[in-house]
């Protein structure tokens, strides 16, 4: 209910809890674009006949351009494309691929007829691709692929996107409205501005010499050929959009309309916020893609070889400001190397450069941060078994009251002889994978054991008249905080990047005003680490904290917050499901478990399949880093073939079981924007609360902020996004702090 919502919220925002319009549609903007068509959500063949129109008419007009370019520029493209180390002609391929997938779409959607067409499917299908194209493209393949070994491979490529389209063909789904809309959302934001840059690109006369453009205007010139390579490249995400938009449940909350009983009851828990300062937010967004371009060529010219002897911090610092100078003056050229970077896909070095960043970096960075007075890094022992997959199936089993056959191998790797922490750094690195990394953050002086406080003349004089330590003359200090409380921050980066410290810039604000010590949990990263890695980390250093804090902090921790953004939501979310089970599997643990009582999840990830589609999920379509191929490379490399990834409620929170709902009594406060690719992530797992409070007589306290025209990531994105995080979290955790004893 609004009137339960803190008033230093209902001060900084306006508050919606009817009329939410959003969820059949990617977002404000679209919707807004295609207000004015009549019967837009009413399914109807007419209706889909329209849209189909619609795309086909642009997408036959963008394929004969891009065909007519490739024939009579196939030269220039593979020699540029080469340069890039990328073969253009996959992208044809794609191409040719989405073509028939569109064709099959249209016969099965209009007619409802189809036959088996061989054509499509052939085993022959690249062969197929090149000679309807023209003869010289024909030639160009095979002496690009003139090994056939490499064409084994790239068919092997393209195997499961066929079986997809078989299993499509035997597929009952209505496509209806959700078919309707991302057809509409293709053609306004996909091939609108794609055709727009082919008409460019065919008024442009360009030759190529040792790979450079040698003609006037030469960097806009070589961004049109960039952009036109990308959008070829970029037809295999649509391909992802058009299949799994077609087997959508026409059932899911995202999909529902707003006047039935399940967004009726939802709507008891969501609340769209509006922000005071919105027109300055969308104001804002002009400058964000400029601003990637430039953060994406900066990233493009690290050298990521740790064993470079020039690779020193004053070295990459430098480097770093002197591009950052460059690209913030020559727009162009940031564009350029911005599109050369995304063609890569050099994903593998995402972590790479994160540790750059929170290593290297670290001075120059930590200049601009908000001073505290404490801040510490320790490593703290994992003393408990070893939370791999066979105990995560073990505890599944354990739910459904059932036994995980004998044969799981559940681990301890307990080493009794080591220390239980260490300050600042592990000595040894060979013992290294015994600890989990801690960086603790206070506005106020903390104290470990055996250290000595830092006094003033006139204290240290009373002091020498007090009992102290016989032996090291040490006082043991009591670390007093704010109502016995403490937040425990789980940082993002998709499962594979990051670090508790490139999220200090905004929880060291945070820290200012709520008062409280905040312990960021520095968990594993894959693609090294698999799940469950992370969860154990987090979970060894969590309950570290629990039995370890009164004795080496003198803390006595009676109330945790757990925050998490992003791939970190999901983690604390995991956390806090694992540890509801655990009080009643593992009797040694019951009472060492303290749960968490307030829940911070902000843009969470939800549901980890690699094909899980949404409405929302369009808004990536465009994105420059967080597309669906990052996102699908970033699952694989943290689940890599996990076998119970739609069976597992711990690593997909909207796949929770009554077994945990039951025995879930934490307030809960999830947090995004309208404009978050992940949006629906969030609606689905509020959905989930919202049935299960409205079957049950067990209440749980939930609520979620739906943030207008926010993006994913906002908590680090710009002063704006900052302060709109605090005026919604500050409020809470006050309100949560106020009525706890």
């Amino acid at each position: 209910m609004t009137e339960e919502i803190p008033n230093s919220i209902k001060e900084n925002f306006t508050i919606i809890s009817e009329n939410i319009k959003y969820p059949k549609y990617p977002d404000e903007e679209f919707q807004q674009s295609i207000s004015e068509e009549e019967n837009i959500n009413n399914y109807s063949a007419e209706n889909t006949q329209k849209a189909f129109n619609d795309f086909f008419k642009i997408y036959q007009s963008c394929k004969d351009k891009v065909f007519d370019i490739i024939s009579n520029n196939l030269h220039n493209i593979q020699e540029y494309s080469r340069s890039l180390n990328e073969k253009s002609i996959n992208y044809v391929f794609y191409f040719y691929l989405f073509e028939k997938f569109a064709k099959l779409l249209e016969m099965k959607y209009y007619n409802n007829n189809i036959k088996e067409n061989k054509e499509l499917f052939c085993d022959d299908i690249i062969y197929n691709c090149i000679y309807n194209i023209n003869n010289k493209l024909s030639i160009a393949y095979k002496n690009d692929y003139n090994d056939q070994n490499e064409i084994s491979k790239l068919k092997q490529e393209f195997n499961p996107i066929i079986e997809k389209y078989n299993k499509l063909l035997k597929s009952k789904n209505e496509i209806g409205n959700i078919l309707i809309r991302t057809i509409k959302f293709l053609t306004k934001y996909i091939f609108v501005p794609f055709e727009q840059e082919l008409i460019k690109f065919q008024n442009i006369k360009i030759f190529f010499e040792n790979n450079y453009f040698k003609t006037n205007n030469n960097e806009e010139n070589e961004i049109v050929m960039l952009n036109i390579i990308l959008y070829l490249k970029n037809i295999k995400i649509l391909e992802f959009a058009f299949y799994n938009s077609a087997i959508m449940d026409i059932n899911d909350i995202c999909n529902l309309e707003e006047k039935s009983k399940e967004w009726n009851d939802l709507k008891k828990i969501l609340f769209r916020v509006i922000p005071k300062n919105l027109e300055q937010i969308k104001n804002e967004n002009p400058d964000k893609k400029r601003n990637t371009d430039i953060f994406t060529a900066v990233m493009s010219n690290i050298p990521i070889e740790s064993d470079n002897e020039t690779l020193t911090a004053t070295s990459l610092i430098f480097s770093g400001l002197k591009n950052f100078i460059y690209y913030k003056t020559n727009e162009n050229k940031a564009k350029i190397d911005s599109i050369k970077y995304q063609l890569k896909n050099n994903y593998e070095h995402l972590p790479e450069y994160f540790k750059l960043f929170s290593t290297k970096f670290k001075p120059i960075i930590s200049k601009f941060m908000p001073n505290i007075e404490f801040r510490r890094k320790i490593y703290v022992k994992k003393e408990l078994p070893y939370l791999n997959r066979n105990y995560i199936e073990k505890l599944i089993y354990f739910m459904n009251g059932e036994d995980l056959p004998i044969d799981s191998n559940i681990k301890d790797n307990i080493n009794e002889s080591l220390p239980i922490l260490f300050k600042d750094k592990v000595p040894d690195k060979t013992i290294k994978r015994n600890y989990v990394s801690v960086t603790i953050l206070n506005n106020k002086k903390l104290y470990f054991k055996n250290e000595k406080k830092e006094e003033g003349f006139i204290s240290s004089i009373i002091n020498k008249f007090k009992n102290n330590d016989n032996n090291n003359n040490i006082i043991q200090i009591n670390n007093e905080f704010r109502k016995n409380t403490i937040m425990i921050a789980i940082h993002g980066g998709g499962f594979m990047s990051s670090s508790t410290f490139l999220h200090e810039r905004y929880l060291r604000k945070w820290i200012k005003e709520i008062d409280i010590p905040i312990f960021g949990i520095n968990y594993s990263l894959a693609p090294k680490y698999k799940y469950p890695e992370a969860i154990n980390d987090v979970y060894q250093a969590y309950i570290w904290i629990l039995n370890h804090a009164k004795e080496e902090l003198n803390m006595d921790i009676k109330h945790i917050i757990l925050y998490g953004d992003s791939a970190g939501g999901n983690i604390i979310l995991s956390l806090n499901s694992i540890l509801i089970v655990l009080k009643e599997y593992d009797i040694k643990l019951k009472n060492k478990i303290i749960l968490p009582e307030l829940l911070l999840p902000f843009y969470p990830v939800t549901y980890l399949n690699y094909n899980s589609y949404s409405n929302s999920m369009l808004l990536s379509l465009c994105e420059q880093m967080l597309n669906p191929n990052i996102m699908k490379y970033m699952l694989e490399q943290y689940l890599n073939e996990y076998k119970l990834i739609d069976k597992d409620p711990f690593l997909n929170p909207i796949l929770y079981n009554k077994y945990i709902l039951d025995r879930m009594n934490n307030k809960i406060r999830i947090f995004f924007g309208t404009n978050d690719n992940l949006r629906d992530d969030s609606i689905k797992l509020l959905y989930v609360f919202s049935k299960y409070n409205n079957n049950n007589n067990h209440k749980i306290d939930i609520r979620g902020y739906d943030i207008l025209s926010l993006d994913h990531g906002f908590n680090g994105k710009g002063e704006n996004g900052q302060l709109i995080s605090r005026n919604l979290l500050i409020p809470e955790i006050n309100e949560f702090l106020k009525n706890i004893i």
